[in-house]
């Protein structure tokens, strides 16, 4: 997975994506469901630009 450069960077639509596939593979807990809801955000707000 790539790593965002930096906490104020905007990840791109590639590398939102590649987050999202890594924490798909994770065992689904309140926490994990909670970054891929707020990764499908960024990536809707992504879409929209």
């Amino acid at each position: 997975m790539t790593i965002v450069a930096s906490i104020n960077d905007i990840p791109s639509m590639e590398q939102t994506d590649a987050m999202l596939e890594e924490l798909r593979q994770l065992p689904r807990n309140a926490d994990t469901v909670k970054l891929i809801d707020d990764l499908l955000e960024l990536r809707s707000l992504l879409g929209a630009r």
